[in-house]
């Protein structure tokens, strides 16, 4: 049970998402309901499942108001195409023919009083144009809008049946008859799966959310432990030794085998990023939810960004892990040592060893700060738990047994307040001084491991405090120096990053206890979110994730005058069009209004719904012939045409993927729906039942394998179909049940028909998605890269602005809407949502790929998956950077007047460094543009250098980043700048090589081998040898 993830809540959801069909096929026993729905009582079952009663209910309520929108635009649409059909009707048949009987030579009775009449081959023209357009634009807006999906399925459905039924109507009376009834089916599915989703097991997106923090927070508190352990087998073991490669695949596919506790850390991080995907998505609709509860949207907001605050340094202390693999790597301590030989190895080894050595003695001594900090974060988060009574507090535990062990913990702690009890917060306060004045000895460490002598009150007073470096660091080579430095700067980094997590659970410890102090969590109210975040709500609903390739740089042209002076770069301005020069008159604007059509018309949405709709067309044709229209609506085809809108999906390695599935879930549904009949002998009431039992184990694959959710869903709409048909059978008579033109078949005949008809639409489909030519996800992955890689280089630029603003102290007043800092906030917050959404997006296509079915070549999806690895690692440094940067914006407030000297003299000297970001910038462009088109890269091209900031800042003032200073909390957010900035420039030579070795690259470079002198090899370009014949010349 617990491998399968069968606990009590998913049991209860999947108890809950049979209910609806199973009620919707009861109902329709009682005479009153049989008499007003007739032939279409089975719909009412199918229409429940598509409501999605099992979603929380703020989503759930979006979603059933956009599927009673679809339905009524469907009814609208659909009532216009039988008034044309039968005006092309009557001009086109003589007056003498009467109205439709639904007698012989018809299409029957598909409702009461919307009797059917002959063939008219102008009126099934007609409902054939109508229907290629409504497919073509539901379709169109499925692939633009996500949120459409269920709507225009819903939609779909009513399409196809009303202009599978409209051609065969004579009067207007008997289309809008069937419409009707109709519309009633389809409304009566969605009263049910309302019903069930708001009074049966009611879940709010509130509570979703909740559980979801709850779970948030448990997941930090694994990372924690893990990261103690490993930075406790630090100690022992050597730190330097690289990664083994683990499968059985080629090298390109082989994996990294880490060590244990790494390995464990990264896992524990990597569930992290899941879950803040997870309730990146699900707080919107929380904040926008009218419920009774104790904490409002505001709140929940700020618990959101709280959570965000405490995961970025608990995600960069998983990189150590990475640093020091970069470390070995580039000191050549990632090959296996030799010392006998090659002399030159020597020097290199006891190098090696003397660093191994010196981390040793480091870990050591950071050991106990380290556990200490570790554990009271770690009681910290639990007390946010408690607080904000996320969980239930532990039950005091009886006399004796267990109780002892309690009192006697309680008698340890003495006066420390636990998790939970008032004083926490002081308590944990307390505790992050105590690491922060921790620091002190292990830089004395450092200090004394190369020679630095210290005198005992120099951390009291830094500026005035003497200090003696060895008399041979005068001899010491720049890369002595930098490793040295580097070596610093890494202890600075881990420490900074413990303090930054402790500081940002004391501020979430101090937000519960103020919320727990202002009553808000003693008494439930009404909440009911603002206007402002109602009318978001609303345009949410309507609008689309455009494209990061065609995003005109995120809106970020919001930038009107305000009280300061501030001149903004390009890029904050609207995306410019090289094919038309901004509008200056009426008709120019009016002109671009027009030009919208034609973008519309070429764009990839519109251009899938035409696929769609020639699909659909290609079986519906045989519903518009004089000679085959009865055989298709005898032989239930229009179920063939739902499935062609239900499969049909953008790429092919999905449309693959799916029609596998897909067939095979019929085919249970088929098998299910005989057992469900006959298992129980025929009788309603088991047969009910069973039914229920049926769709929620079906369920159990929509709620735990959510990349089979639409074979699952067809499979529990297929099983609804074939048990809903036979007893609408039993119970209103086969007279009734044949007088929609559909001849009665048994159950082991009907679900068989049910299975070909089934799959004989997703073939049409799957046929469709690869002709004229496939959209493969092939084409998809690497589209979305370029678009990945787009974002970037409008990420790197951000990033950049907001750390020169914040270091220069310019980032003005951060309350004020048109100040710098929350400008730059916005773009970064705007920006990074967006690279998010696109790398889950690539994650999906590229798990899709190995679905298709190859043709020629391999794709190469290891190189593909090795750049999407390292765009995630750009962007965790990129966030890195930012966020040790917002260290300089809170110094200001500090009242030492050292770190204000300090402060002041740093922020003089970056001024002056005139730091600039076009080179990271450009590469990215480059980077993108060439994986987008298919082009090599240009020749030559080089990764940037690391800007050497410490030296630059250091030939500007010697003292600046000199030891005086090594306790300042400036410096250590630097330290952590330095090192991501390092990082980032070496995931960036990884993501070069990675993009070069899958486009290649603009090389007309030749080689010449002498073959009777080995020791003769040139290799000149053409360009160099026009290069030195000019200068002969």
């Amino acid at each position: 049970m617990g491998e399968a993830g069968l606990d009590v809540p998913t049991l209860l959801m999947m108890g809950k998402a049979g209910l609806p069909p199973t009620i919707g096929l009861a109902i329709y026993q009682a005479n009153s309901v049989a008499s007003v729905y007739t032939t279409l009582g089975y719909l009412i079952g199918i229409i429940s499942i598509l409501g999605f009663a099992i979603m929380p209910r703020a989503k759930f309520l979006q979603t059933i108001l956009l599927n009673i929108l679809a339905t009524c635009f469907a009814v609208s649409i659909a009532l216009l195409a039988i008034w044309t059909s039968v005006q092309a009707r009557k001009h086109t048949t003589p007056s003498v023919i009467t109205s439709g009987t639904g007698g012989a030579g018809t299409a029957g009775t598909p409702a009461p009083d919307a009797q059917t009449g002959g063939y008219n081959s102008s009126a099934s023209a007609v409902c054939g144009i109508w229907l290629f357009f409504q497919i073509y634009l539901v379709n169109t807006l499925r692939a633009k809008y996500v949120q459409f999906t269920f709507p225009g399925i819903i939609w779909s459905i009513f399409a196809n049946v009303s202009m599978i039924y409209g051609p065969q109507f004579t009067t207007m009376a008997q289309g809008i008859s069937f419409a009707q009834k109709l519309l009633e089916a389809f409304l009566t599915g969605f009263a049910i799966a309302t019903g069930v989703s708001l009074f049966i097991i009611p879940m709010t997106s509130r509570e979703v959310v909740f559980k979801e923090m709850t779970g948030y927070v448990m997941a930090l508190r694994g990372p924690l432990k893990a990261s103690t352990k490993y930075l406790r087998s630090l100690e022992q073991v050597d730190m330097f030794t690289p990664p083994t490669l683990d499968g059985e695949a080629d090298n390109a596919e082989q994996k990294k085998k880490r060590r244990p506790e790494a390995e464990a850390l990264k896992t524990a991080v990597a569930g992290i990023a899941a879950l803040h995907g997870k309730l990146h998505g699900d707080l919107p609709f929380a904040k926008r939810e009218i419920a009774l509860g104790k904490l409002g949207p505001d709140d929940l907001h700020e618990m959101g960004k709280m959570l965000r605050s405490i995961m970025l340094p608990i995600v960069g202390l998983s990189s150590v892990i990475d640093i020091f693999e970069r470390i070995a790597e580039s000191r050549g301590w990632d090959r296996p040592l030799d010392r006998s030989s090659d002399a030159s190895h020597v020097p290199t080894d006891e190098e090696h060893a003397a660093a191994v050595e010196n981390w040793h003695n480091i870990m050591q001594t950071l050991h106990e700060p380290f556990a200490m900090i570790t554990e009271v974060i770690d009681e910290g988060l639990h007390h946010v738990l408690l607080t904000l009574q996320l969980i239930k507090p532990p039950k005091k535990s009886k006399k004796g047994g267990k109780g002892s062990n309690k009192a006697d913990d309680v008698e340890a702690r003495g006066d420390i307040p636990r998790p939970g009890e008032k004083g926490f917060a002081e308590y944990l306060d307390r505790k992050t001084q105590d690491f922060h004045k921790s620091k002190e000895m292990t830089l004395r460490l450092w200090c004394q491991q190369t020679g630095i002598q210290l005198s005992p009150s120099f951390f009291e007073h830094p500026r005035t405090a003497q200090y003696r470096l060895p008399e041979d660091i005068k001899y010491e080579s720049d890369d002595q120096h930098q490793r040295h430095q580097r070596q610093l700067y890494l202890v600075l980094y881990m420490e900074f990053l413990l303090m930054s997590t402790s500081r940002a659970v004391h501020d979430f410890v101090v937000f519960a206890d103020h919320k727990a102090e202002s009553g808000k969590l003693s008494k439930t109210r009404l909440i009911v979110p603002g206007v402002k975040r109602m009318r978001k709500w609303v345009m949410h609903t309507f609008s689309h994730q455009e494209d990061a390739s065609n995003d005109d740089h995120h809106a970020m042209n919001e930038m009107s005058s305000g009280t300061s002076n501030m001149y903004l770069g390009e890029a904050f301005a609207k995306r410019k069009d090289p094919e038309h020069l901004p509008p200056r008159n009426v008709w120019e604007k009016i002109g671009n209004r027009f030009r919208a059509v034609p973008h519309f018309l070429r764009s990839p949405d519109s251009s899938f719904g035409f696929r769609v709709a020639c699909a659909t067309m290609s079986i519906a044709i045989v519903a518009y012939l004089r000679n085959t229209y009865q055989f298709f609506v005898m032989q239930r085809l229009f179920w063939s045409l739902i499935m062609v809108a239900i499969s049909m999906t953008p790429t092919a390695g999905q449309s693959l993927f799916s029609f596998g599935l897909r067939v095979v879930g019929t085919a249970v549904a088929m098998v299910a729906s005989l057992v469900i009949y006959y298992i129980v002998d025929r009788h309603v009431a088991g047969v009910l039942v069973f039914l229920w039992l049926f769709v929620s184990c079906g369920f159990y694959v929509v709620l735990k394998m959510p990349k089979f959710i639409m074979a699952a869903m067809i499979s529990c709409v297929t099983t609804t179909l074939i048990i809903g048909y036979e007893l609408e059978v039993r119970k209103v008579g086969q007279a009734v049940a044949t007088s929609n033109g559909q001849p009665y078949y048994p159950i082991y005949l009907f679900a068989p028909y049910r299975l070909v008809t089934v799959a004989g639409g997703l073939a049409v489909a799957f046929i469709w998605t690869i002709f004229p030519y496939p959209i493969s996800e092939h084409s998809e992955v690497r589209k979305t890269l370029g678009a990945a890689l787009y974002l970037l280089a409008n990420y790197y630029p951000v990033v950049h602005a907001t750390v020169k603003t914040r270091i220069r102290g310019e980032q003005g007043n951060m309350n004020f809407k048109n100040s710098p800092g929350r400008k730059l906030d916005k773009a970064h917050n705007t920006v990074f949502s967006k690279q998010m959404l696109v790398l889950n997006g690539l994650r999906t296509h590229s798990a899709f790929v190995k679905f298709e079915v190859p043709i020629g070549g391999r794709f190469p999806k290891a190189q593909y998956d090795a750049i999407i690895n390292s765009v995630q690692n750009l962007i965790t440094c990129m966030s890195r950077i930012s966020y040790a940067s917002n260290t300089f914006s809170n110094l200001d407030d500090e009242g030492e007047e050292s770190q204000t000297v300090w402060l002041r003299d740093f922020r003089r000297l970056v001024r002056s460094a005139n730091l600039t970001s076009i080179e990271i910038t450009s590469l990215l462009a480059l980077l993108s543009a060439s994986i987008s088109s298919g082009q090599p890269l240009p020749p030559y091209l080089q990764a940037p250098q690391p800007y050497a900031l410490s030296k630059k800042l250091e030939a500007l003032d010697p003292d600046i980043l000199s030891v005086r200073h090594i306790a300042e909390p400036g410096y250590a957010a630097f330290a952590v700048m330095q090192i991501s900035t390092r990082c980032l420039i070496d995931d960036l030579k990884k993501l070069m090589h990675d993009v070069k070795d899958l486009v290649g690259e603009l090389d007309f470079s030749f080689h010449t081998v002498s073959t009777s002198d080995d020791s003769l090899d040139s290799n000149e370009t053409l360009l160099n040898r026009d290069a030195d014949k000019g200068k002969q010349e």
